[in-house]
């Protein structure tokens, strides 16, 4: 959905950056892998309460999280095994925050919330899984309303603005097991009218 909304929009600025990138020897599984790192540092600084930081550092793994694709494109360094790793490290990136999170919560012995962010971890996890599974029955499985750039866009907002937090949390433990639901329902609806034929 966000990605629909920025389009192509920011390609200009990745074409100059990713052939910079390039020239200093970075190459996107290096990208890919600085990235999971900094998203690993957010989570730690989530998990201890340093919000401002926490968002600083998801704003800075973004950013090569971005740039490894773009230097891929634009600098003919694309392969099947580099979008492979690049789609599993995202997995790694995406779990380490809401874990964060969790100990964070943990720590201040809020059960309900713990609760909300174990749903929000299974939602996250099973949202990509759906579509891979999908994918192996019918051509494309993007539907939904909470893709990846929209649970990073909410951590985000949460951790700049702590008090929306809370609210971040439900958001995320709904509509990440939602979009679950929605590419089955999606999925199944597909099938059958494969299965009636023309």
């Amino acid at each position: 959905m966000l990605k629909a909304l920025i389009g192509d929009g920011l390609d200009p600025f990745l074409q100059g950056t990713s052939r910079f990138v390039y020239r200093l020897g970075l190459r996107p599984n290096t990208l890919t892998f600085i990235g999971v790192g900094l998203n690993g540092l957010s989570a730690w600084a989530l998990a201890t309460g340093e919000w401002l930081q926490g968002c600083a550092l998801i704003i800075l793994a973004g950013f090569f999280d971005i740039l490894d694709g773009a230097v891929a494109r634009n600098c003919k360094q694309a392969s099947a095994f580099g979008s492979f790793l690049d789609s599993v490290l995202d997995r790694y990136s995406d779990l380490s925050l809401l874990v964060g999170l969790l100990i964070f919560y943990s720590r201040q012995g809020l059960v309900l919330y713990q609760v909300l962010l174990g749903l929000a971890i299974m939602g996250t996890a099973l949202v990509p899984y759906t579509r891979a599974r999908a994918e192996a029955l019918i051509p494309r499985c993007n539907v939904g309303v909470m893709e990846r750039p929209e649970r990073i866009l909410l951590i985000f907002l949460g951790a700049a603005i702590e008090s929306l937090m809370p609210v971040v949390i439900w958001i995320l433990a709904i509509l990440t097991n939602l979009t679950v639901f929605q590419r089955i329902h999606y999925t199944w609806r597909q099938m059958r009218e494969k299965e009636k034929g023309p």
